[in-house]
C-alpha cells in the first residue's frame, strides 16, 4: 500500500513541482541524483502521469525549498516573479532570495484572504504615459506627495506609508549590499511587492525604497525590476527617472531651499556639517543630500567632489549630530503581515507552529515568547 497523498490533481502538483525545478535552475537529471528517483519518473510525475506519493513530496519540498502547500494550491499566474527570476539569473542576486520573496508574498496574500481583510489600496499606474524626463519624475514625485498628505514634511516611515497608503508589500531580506540594493514585482493576484537589501544602511534602504516606488508606479509595463547596482550616477533613463522621483520624494524642493535659507547666507558656501544637518533632517544618506542639492544646483559638483572626499560621514562631527544612530537591523516582515498572521492564530484559524512559519521564527523561542506574555498579563 503506497503512501499517496491526496492532492488536487496529478497533473496540478507535477506542474507546480515543474516550476519550482525550473525555478532554481535544476536540470532532470540533478533532481534524479538528489531525490534517488529515475529521471523519467520524476518526468512522468511533473507531466501528471504519475501521482507523488507523500514522502517523494518531501524529499521535492526539501530540495526545492518551497513548503509542501505550494505544490497542492491550483497553479497561480505571477509573470512578475518569472521576470525576477530571469533578472536574477543574469546577475549575481540569488535565485533562492527571490524564491524566498515570492513565498513571503504568497503568504501575505493567504493571510489576506483566510482573515478577509479588507483589500489593500493599489498604487498608481502612470506607465501607460512612458514618463522618462527628470522633469516629469519631479513632478509626479510632488503629486504623489500631495496625494500621500505629505506637504512639505519629511517622511518619517516610508516603508510604513507605503503599505498602509497604497498597499505595498515590502519585504527585507540579506544579499551582497555592493551587489543588490533592491526590485519590485507587480501582478494582478499578488499586488505590489518590495524586496529591498536589509544588509545595506537604514538611509540607503530608505532611498531605495523610494526608488523602487518609482518603478512601481512609472514602469509597472514591466512587471518586475532588479536594482543591483546602488550608484546614484547611471547612463539608464528609467534608473535616472526613479533617481530623480526618489530625491524628490523624499527631499521635496521647496522644502529643502527653506532649509537652506535657514542654514547658508549669502557670505557662506554649504559645509559639510551643513548636509549632515539636511540628511539627519531628511532621513537619508550624506551622498543622497549631496546628489540632491547638486540636482537642484544649490551644490556645484566640485564643492561637492570635494565635501564627499573629507568622509565627513566617519568624522567625530557626524557622530555628534547623530548621523551614525539609526537601525541596521530591519524587520524581515511588514508590520502588517505580522498582524494578520497573530489575528489568525488568535481566530484559531491556522495553528501555532503555522504561525512561527509565517513570522520565520524559532517555534520554541516563539512559545517562549508567549508564555511570558501570558505570566505578565496574570500578574
Amino acid at each position: 500500500m503506497t503512501d499517496a497523498i491526496s492532492a488536487p490533481s496529478p497533473a496540478i502538483v507535477g506542474d507546480s513541482l515543474r516550476r519550482a525545478r525550473t525555478t532554481i535552475g535544476l536540470t532532470l537529471k540533478q533532481a534524479s541524483e538528489n531525490i534517488g528517483l529515475a529521471a523519467s519518473t520524476i518526468s512522468e510525475i511533473e507531466n501528471g502521469k504519475r501521482r507523488v506519493t507523500g514522502v517523494e513530496l518531501y524529499k521535492f519540498a526539501k530540495l526545492y525549498q518551497r513548503p509542501i502547500t505550494f505544490f497542492l494550491e491550483e497553479s497561480e499566474t505571477s509573470p512578475s516573479f518569472a521576470v525576477l527570476l530571469r533578472a536574477a539569473g543574469t546577475t549575481s542576486l540569488s535565485k533562492q532570495t527571490i524564491v524566498d520573496f515570492h513565498e513571503l508574498c504568497r503568504n501575505y496574500r493567504t493571510l489576506l484572504e483566510l482573515t478577509k481583510a479588507p483589500e489593500m489600496p493599489n498604487p498608481p499606474d502612470y506607465s501607460a504615459s512612458k514618463p522618462t524626463t527628470l522633469e516629469f519624475a519631479e513632478e509626479l514625485a510632488e503629486a504623489e506627495r500631495s496625494s500621500l498628505g505629505l506637504n512639505g514634511q519629511p517622511i518619517k516611515d516610508i516603508r510604513d506609508l507605503l503599505e498602509t497608503k497604497r498597499g505595498v508589500k515590502i519585504f527585507h531580506l540579506p544579499e551582497d549590499p555592493d551587489v543588490f540594493s533592491g526590485a519590485f514585482a507587480c501582478d494582478q493576484r499578488l499586488g505590489a511587492c518590495f524586496l529591498i537589501n536589509s544588509q545595506q544602511p537604514q538611509r540607503r534602504r530608505t532611498f531605495t525604497i523610494a526608488h523602487e516606488y518609482a518603478h512601481c508606479i512609472a514602469h509597472r509595463d514591466q512587471l518586475a525590476h532588479v536594482d543591483v547596482l546602488p550608484a546614484f550616477e547611471t547612463k539608464n533613463p528609467r534608473e535616472r527617472f526613479a533617481n530623480a522621483f526618489a530625491a524628490a520624494f523624499l527631499m521635496p524642493r521647496r522644502t529643502v531651499n527653506e532649509m537652506l535659507s535657514q542654514l547658508v547666507t549669502t557670505q557662506r558656501l554649504l559645509t559639510a556639517e551643513m548636509l549632515l544637518h539636511l540628511a539627519i533632517y531628511f532621513g537619508v544618506s550624506f551622498e543622497a543630500i549631496g546628489w540632491r542639492l547638486v540636482s537642484l544646483r544649490r551644490l556645484s559638483p566640485n564643492n561637492w567632489s570635494d565635501l564627499l572626499n573629507q568622509q565627513v560621514p566617519s568624522l567625530p562631527t557626524a557622530r555628534l549630530l547623530g548621523y551614525h544612530v539609526e537601525n541596521d537591523s530591519p524587520d524581515m516582515l511588514p508590520r502588517h503581515y505580522k498582524y494578520l498572521a497573530y489575528q489568525a492564530y488568535r481566530t484559531k484559524l491556522i495553528s501555532f507552529e503555522k504561525l512561527a512559519e509565517l513570522l520565520c521564527r524559532n517555534y520554541y523561542e516563539l512559545r517562549e515568547e508567549f508564555n511570558q506574555e501570558s505570566q505578565e498579563g496574570d500578574a
